[in-house]
This record gives C-alpha cells, sequence and structure tokens, in this order.
C-alpha cells in the first residue's frame, strides 16, 4: 500500500473522526473484552470479538486494528462517506487482495495515548496466512514499548531524539513536552510510517528522518536522547527490529560511543535494552568504557528489569528461530566465545554533568514499583552525592528510616546454640535492593527517627560506643549516604515516590543549611 506523505485536509478529518467516535484504548479493550492493547500480542488472546458496543466503534475496530474486509457501500452506511474517503485517500483502506469487492487496511491504526499510530500488523485472522515483513515496522503497543513510554520522563525539554524510532510514537509523544522533537529510523518504512503518524497526529514540531542512528542530525546537541534498539543476540541476520548483532549489543553500543558528541550538558540519555556482564566486566562498566575519552563527563546508571543466564538466552533464541538443540548449542557457544557471563535487559541511563562535581557509576535492580520517578530520584540523589561538599551538607541533614525496609537476619548454630550471625537490610522500594550490614548498624536505623541530623546520630553512636570514638564524621556520613542510595533511609528534598514514605519537610534540616543552597 502506499500512504500520503503529504500534508491534507484528510487527516484533520480522520483524526476528529476517531476522537468522536471514541477510538481510544478504554472503548477498543471493552469492545474486545480485553485489559489493555498490549493484551492483542498475548497468546491469550483468541480473536475473539464479541459483536457489541457502538457500530462506528465495531467498524473502526475490526476494519482498522483487526484489518477485516468491508464493502465499501457497507462501510459509507456507518462511517459515512467523506470519512471513507478520506481513509481512501491517506491509503489506509484499498481493494482487499482476498475479495475485490471489499476494502481492506493492510497495516494497522490504533490509539497510543492520546496518539493516532500505525504500524504493520502482527497476527492473522482466521484462515488467513501471515508473514512479517523483513523491515516491519514493530506495533507501538507491545509490552516492552508501552513500558518504555511509561519510564521516559515527561519534563520539558528543548530538544528530544529517538533513535530506532520505528512507527515514531515516542518522539511524537514527546512533542508534548519537548520544544522540538525528531524520529530517526534507518528503514524507509518505519520512516514513511512515523511521517504519516506526525502528520495524522497535526504535529508541527516533529521532524521524521531517514538515517543510520545519528545520521542526519550532525551538529546538533539534544536535552534528551532515546532509544530502544534492536537487542536480541543472533547467529544470522533477523528481522530488523529483532537483529542486535552476535552478543545482542551491536546498536546500543555504536549509539553509546557516539554519545558525547550529541549530549548536551544537562542532558541525558534513556536506553531500554539487554547488554552482558562479562567476566572481570560487568555492564555498567562495559558502558562507561563505550564512552571513550568523553566519559569524564559522563554518569552513567543501569537499572536492571530482568536477568537470565547465557544458556536461557540461547533458549529463546532457538525457540524464535526453531532452531532445535543444535541452534541451543551453537548460540550457547557463540556467547561463552565472547566472555558472557550473565544478561541483564533494562535500562541503560547517561547523563551529562554540567559542573564540576565527580561523575557516578551505578546500577539497580528494579522493583515492582520502578518507574520513571524512582529513576528521576536516583539521578537526583547520585548527582547530589557527588557534588561538592556533599557529606559535609549531608552533616547537617536529618534522616528517617522508610517504612519499606526489611532487617533479615541469618542464625547459624554456635556452640550448640543458635546465635545470630548475618544482618541484611532489604527494600524493594524504590530499587529491590540488599545491603550486608554490621551488627551496630541494626542499632542505627531505628535511631533514625527524623529527630536527629547525621552529625548528631554521629556522636549518639561514638557517646553507645556503637563506633570507634575517633570515627571522622564525614566517614560516619559516607554511610548515611549508602544507606541513602539503597532506599533504606530519606531525607528532606530526596525523598523516593513512594505514597506509603513519610514525606519529610523541608524545614526539618539544621541550623548549618539556613541560607544554603544545594
Amino acid at each position: 500500500m502506499t500512504l500520503r506523505l503529504h500534508d491534507s485536509p484528510s487527516f484533520e478529518l480522520l483524526r476528529n473522526y476517531l476522537r468522536t467516535a471514541g477510538y481510544n484504548e478504554k472503548s477498543i479493550c471493552g469492545r474486545l473484552g480485553i485489559t489493555e492493547l498490549p493484551d492483542l500480542l498475548s497468546s491469550r488472546w483468541k480473536g475473539v470479538c464479541p459483536a457489541k458496543g457502538p457500530a462506528e466503534l465495531t467498524v473502526l475496530t475490526h476494519l482498522l486494528l483487526l484489518g477485516e474486509p468491508y464493502h465499501r457501500e457497507e462501510l459509507e452506511s456507518v462511517l459515512t462517506s467523506p470519512v471513507v474517503e478520506a481513509l481512501t485517500i491517506l491509503g489506509l483502506v484499498n481493494l482487499d487482495p482476498a475479495d475485490s469487492s471489499c476494502l481492506s487496511c493492510p497495516i494497522a491504526l490504533y490509539p497510543v495515548g492520546s496518539l493516532f499510530i500505525v504500524s504493520d500488523r502482527w497476527f492473522a485472522l482466521a484462515g488467513k496466512d501471515f508473514k512479517y515483513p523483513d523491515d516491519i515496522v514493530y506495533p507501538a503497543i507491545t509490552p516492552n514499548t508501552t513500558e518504555f513510554l511509561a519510564t521516559l520522563p515527561v519534563t520539558p525539554c528543548d530538544s528530544f531524539l529517538e533513535l530506532c524510532s520505528g512507527a515514531g510514537a515516542v518522539a511524537l509523544a514527546a512533542a508534548g513536552y519537548a520544544r522540538k522533537s525528531w524520529a530517526i529510523d534507518i528503514t524507509e518504512r518505519s520512516t514513511e510510517m512515523a511521517e504519516f503518524n506526525r502528520l495524522l497526529n497535526g504535529l508541527d514540531n516533529v521532524k521524521v528522518l531517514k538515517g543510520n542512528l545519528y545520521e542526519g542530525v550532525e551538529g546538533l546537541k539534544f536535552d534528551r536522547i532515546v532509544a530502544h534498539p534492536p537487542y536480541m543476540p543472533v547467529l544470522r541476520p533477523a528481522q530488523v527490529f529483532y537483529d542486535g548483532g552476535t552478543d545482542g549489543e551491536q546498536i546500543t553500543r555504536r549509539i553509546v560511543e557516539a554519545l558525547p558528541h550529541f549530549l548536551k550538558p544537562g542532558g541525558c540519555f534513556y536506553c531500554l535494552a539487554q547488554g552482558s556482564d562479562r567476566k572481570g566486566a560487568p555492564l555498567e562498566e562495559r558502558v562507561r568504557s563505550w564512552l571513550g575519552e568523553g566519559q569524564a563527563d559522563l554518569d552513567v546508571a543501569v537499572v536492571e528489569k530482568r536477568g537470565q543466564g547465557p544458556k536461557d538466552a540461547a533458549y529463546i533464541y532457538a525457540l524464535k528461530t526453531k532452531g532445535g538443540f543444535e541452534t541451543v548449542d551453537l548460540m550457547c557457544d557463540s556467547l561463552s566465545s565472547l566472555g558472557v557471563e550473565s544478561m541483564a535487559y533494562g535500562w541503560i541511563i547517561i547523563q551529562r554533568k554540567n559542573d564540576t562535581r565527580k561523575v557516578f557509576t551505578v546500577r539497580r535492580a528494579a522493583g515492582p514499583r520502578t518507574r520513571r520517578d524512582e529513576i528521576a530520584w536516583l539521578l537526583k540523589w547520585e548527582t547530589f552525592l557527588t557534588g561538592p561538599s556533599a557529606f559535609e551538607y549531608l552533616l547537617g541533614m536529618i534522616p528517617v528510616a522508610r517504612p519499606s525496609l526489611e532487617l533479615r537476619t541469618i542464625y547459624r548454630l554456635k556452640e550448640g546454640d543458635l546465635a545470630p550471625d548475618q544482618f541484611t537490610l532489604h527494600t524493594e522500594d524504590p530499587f529491590a535492593m540488599d545491603f550486608k550490614i554490621d551488627p551496630w548498624e541494626a542499632f542505627l536505623i531505628p535511631m533514625c527517627d527524623g529527630q536527629a541530623t547525621v552529625r548528631q546520630l554521629w556522636e549518639k553512636c561514638k557517646a553507645h560506643n556503637l563506633i570507634h570514638a575517633e570515627t571522622p564524621p564525614e566517614e560516619f556520613a559516607r554511610l548515611i549516604g549508602v544507606l541513602i542510595s539503597g532506599g533504606y533511609l530519606a531525607i528532606a528534598g530526596f525523598c523516593p515516590p513512594n505514597p506509603q514514605t513519610r514525606e519529610i519537610s523541608p524545614t526539618e534540616t539544621s541550623d548549618h543549611l539556613q541560607g544554603q543552597t544545594i
């Protein structure tokens, strides 16, 4: 099919009609008996479409989302002639290959938030053949893409760049908070659909480009750069959306390597992908090494959503490619030859500093509620902690133990009796963290009740012989900083976004901080 890629009144007509007809996720899901649109990609959805709901919504859902053919007269009797004409002018419907007396939509059009997005269809209706095109434009309602959109920050910025943009949904969504947004993809098919989506949604502050990663924006710098690149390791090339090279990192690595040339001071890069830990080189350190000479100005954070071993990755690849046990062995050998010990799927976040502080490299495991606000908190706190005089400021702050923390104790048999031998702090919020502590620290945690500054706690611990009398206050403050980083303690201005957490008043600070800006 040929989509219209030049402005036309038909775009506005169709956009307004879809909104008026209630063509939104809630209505469509109610029509199909599912919870959310990503359920359409689940094997649990059997393509059952109960005949209920308004006639307009029924026809739009079956035609534009499910790809069912309709006689033109039938469409015009429900959608009206101008709407059917607009669909035809825009290239969304044409003669059905299986029945020339009918019109059908060979691609899918569906809502993503307040946007309308077209992409390739990802399933066949009963009795119909279906094959992915090699340059498939993957749907913007996959669980991973939905998570990608839901986790990205939506704070205002001047310039936004989406790489490996596919249908362009992320760049188009960014048009609501970025002054100017760019979408770049290497395939012609993706570029055409992204441009069509831009026109369909009436967005003038988005520029769609066909290019190999940063091709087309040389010389520009951005406040925010995002990417959800192909990340699956493969033995041989597959669909464009799937192939990440032999280790799955080929495209991610190229994006990161060039990042120092395109990220503004104070800017941030967000990438949802999979990477590997290798012998003596965890993923976060490997990402830092990809930055080359430019790494001195860049912070690196990895937030792992889930991990797997090389053999698990090999089984997934064999299952997807129908390669059998021989393929499992070949993939295991391939990953082993690269030194891969484990693989982590999640967020790679890189932040360019805009001052003289030190840079940080951190890694966290995502908890059940880890989203954009938790990641923003992590960056904010680690940025503060690497700033000049951070621990001096921290001495004047008032820490509070967070209600989500747990103290887990292991008892071991000693001299015929069970005795506590290992103490571990645990929390699932804002990240899933385990931190082994010394026994005296178990007494420190309840002391953090919002009544004493870090300096006062240091003095109390010395008075009760919990720490050595000559322990420097800065060393004690560093420990408090670690406990805050883990999400076990909170202080004013840096409370993780958990509704169960008692928000500390900004006035709960010592005289040491009065009149100072942090």
